[in-house]
């Protein structure tokens, strides 16, 4: 080792503008000060898997078991929900969430010690929870989906109904659903096109059950300015924006359907047997048999079995053979209308499946050709996300 007038050069550094060995090899660590999972939300960074945690940045996974999760893509922040009860979130963002109660560092923690939280749910920079048969609630309250009757956003989670004996919650684009254990369906938000079930396309502040006192509900779901209800038998009802077709096979016009109105019959068309969020387009349905149903545009590549044939009004509802049963998922991305990126998602058999015409940038960061397709993603793969987030179950 070198000397400077018999001073030891690790010991000198920036004499005169002279920097010896006390200087950085020219890589400096991230500035995220975490291990866990990187997400981004910029279209333009991309991360390098190979620089890992010593300049941290984490593995491309944690090893937490979710049940069930909900992400916020304007926020970059997620929610979810483990079998133990209890409640985990991620964020990189300090919009809406207090720093007295959530930590923004891109890792997963827990919230609190609670272990009766039972649903969760995200809508447009909100979200929503069951806990001990409350509904939660946490974001922007612009548009009436707290359902208390205020408009003020919370940043951290605030009880807006003690009724205690919701089960299920769903926010949609500017509105949103709860169940109860009775089976009823109740909605709060704005009406557009009759989507929140109301007979009205006005406003509502608080959690009013919807005009046609539907019995045994139990799931709700959302798509831009609509809303499906499914029954415990299999049937499903709209109500809302039918311009593409999407309802489903029993409703044959393309106007605003002021309902809820029986749009899938199960002895007439097939059993239901989970209703999934749409895009203004196009999206399917899952049968009993674990097939998915298609409904709408084919021309946005929502769906899996690529085909840009559209399934719409009376034979909507379209089985998808081609890509075989087990399907548990499926999940058009759309907030914004006609503006808004055509990305669909899907479980089949474990297994995460991704395509539509705005896969690409995720495509891209998976290694696999950049086109609109469908394919299922290969274990273990990197991921990075642009724009919006993509979790695969490791």
């Amino acid at each position: 080792m070198g000397e400077i007038s018999g001073v030891p050069t690790a010991d000198i550094d920036n004499v005169d503008g002279f920097y010896t060995t006390q200087g950085s090899s020219g890589i400096t660590a991230n500035s995220v000060t975490n291990t866990g999972l990187q997400m981004y939300g910029s279209s333009s960074f991309w991360s390098n898997p190979y620089v890992t945690k010593e300049f941290n940045i984490g593995p491309a996974y944690t090893a937490n078991t979710f049940t069930k999760i909900a992400a916020s893509r304007g926020y970059l922040q997620f929610h979810a929900l483990k079998s133990d009860g209890t409640l985990w979130y991620w964020s990189v963002s300090t919009s809406f969430m207090s720093t007295s109660y959530f930590t923004s560092d891109g890792t997963w923690r827990q919230y609190g010690t609670d272990t009766d939280w039972t649903d969760i749910t995200a809508g447009q920079y909100t979200f929503g929870a069951i806990k001990g048969g409350d509904i939660m609630f946490l974001g922007s309250g612009s548009y009436r989906q707290r359902g208390d009757g205020s408009t003020s956003s919370r940043s951290s989670w605030t009880t807006v109904n003690t009724a205690g004996n919701w089960t299920k919650i769903h926010h949609g684009y500017r509105h949103a659903w709860a169940i109860n254990s009775s089976g009823e369906a109740y909605s709060t938000g704005y009406g557009y096109d009759y989507m929140t079930g109301q007979g009205s396309t006005g406003t509502i502040s608080t959690y009013t059950r919807e005009k046609n006192s539907l019995t045994n509900i139990v799931e709700a779901a959302g798509g831009y300015r609509c809303s499906w209800l499914r029954n415990s038998s299999g049937d499903v009802y709209f109500t809302g924006n039918n311009t593409n077709g999407l309802a489903g096979p029993q409703i044959t016009t393309t106007s605003s359907r002021n309902g809820p109105l029986l749009a899938v019959n199960s002895s007439t068309n097939y059993v239901c047997s989970k209703i999934c969020n749409h895009s203004h387009a196009a999206g399917c349905h899952i049968d009993s048999t674990g097939y998915l149903r298609f409904n709408g545009e084919g021309s946005k590549y929502l769906r899996p079995d690529n085909s840009t044939t559209d399934k719409k009004l009376s034979s909507s509802g379209y089985q998808l053979t081609s890509v075989g049963s087990g399907w548990t998922h499926y999940d058009a991305a759309d907030w914004a209308g006609s503006n808004s990126e055509h990305l669909g998602i899907g479980i089949k058999s474990g297994a995460f499946w991704i395509g539509g015409e705005d896969s690409q940038e995720f495509k891209a960061v998976f290694g696999q050709t950049v086109n609109s397709n469908w394919y299922q993603v290969r274990t273990g793969v990197t991921i990075a996300a642009q724009r919006a987030a993509v979790l695969v179950a490791g």
